[in-house]
């Protein structure tokens, strides 16, 4: 069949406010499907990390979905399927995002879920080293395959070592501080940038 036509591109307009507490939320409604997309994202990413506690970022974030102070991991993933909910995140150099999908009838339960696991992580020890196994583990095959190696080692020779930037981009960080990092490190680590004047929200 012969190309038809190319319809114009009709994007949603975008709204702006801010929350009482002052976070900016910035939406752009459609009503294409039932379904709410929204990511709380904060200034802060992989370069964030401390100099001497490369990985912790990475570790911290892989840790928000695995059990507050009131849920453990399975009781969030239970509670996701329920409302047809999923949660996650990634993150970038200078960003950190944690995301939402739900069905738009249950967006009011599923974002108390979402701000429990982005305010309440339990950091559980069995948690944390669950997830440190799981870390170390990715950083033994950046360190035996030609990509990884490269992805590690080319950041510092761009922007020198002590650069934020010249840490490994994936943010698995290094072996030794990976290994020593607690429970209070990661902690602390999200006290300072996982705060509410220090996001946006878009949805």
């Amino acid at each position: 069949p012969e190309v038809g036509p190319m319809k114009a591109l009709d994007f949603p307009d975008v709204e702006r406010a801010r929350l009482k507490n002052g976070i900016e939320v910035v939406y752009a409604r459609s009503n294409a499907a039932p379904v709410t997309q929204l990511a709380v994202e904060f200034d802060a990413g992989v370069a964030a990390d401390p100099g001497d506690a490369l990985g912790t970022q990475r570790l911290m974030l892989a840790l928000l979905d695995q059990g507050t102070t009131t849920l453990n991991a399975v009781q969030i993933a239970e509670a996701g399927e329920r409302l047809g909910a999923t949660i996650g995140s990634n993150a970038s150099l200078d960003r950190t995002a944690v995301s939402l999908s739900v069905v738009s009838p249950n967006l009011a339960p599923a974002l108390d879920l979402l701000a429990d696991v982005i305010r309440n992580p339990a950091f559980a020890a069995a948690d944390v080293e669950r997830m440190r196994a799981q870390q170390l583990a990715v950083i033994a095959q950046e360190q035996t395959s030609p990509t990884g190696m490269g992805g590690r080692a080319l950041p510092a020779i761009i922007y020198g070592s002590a650069h934020p930037y010249g840490r490994p981009s994936s943010g698995t960080g290094d072996t030794a501080a990976v290994k020593a990092l607690d429970r209070d490190d990661l902690s602390a680590f999200h006290q300072r940038w996982i705060r509410s004047d220090n996001s946006r929200i878009f949805v």
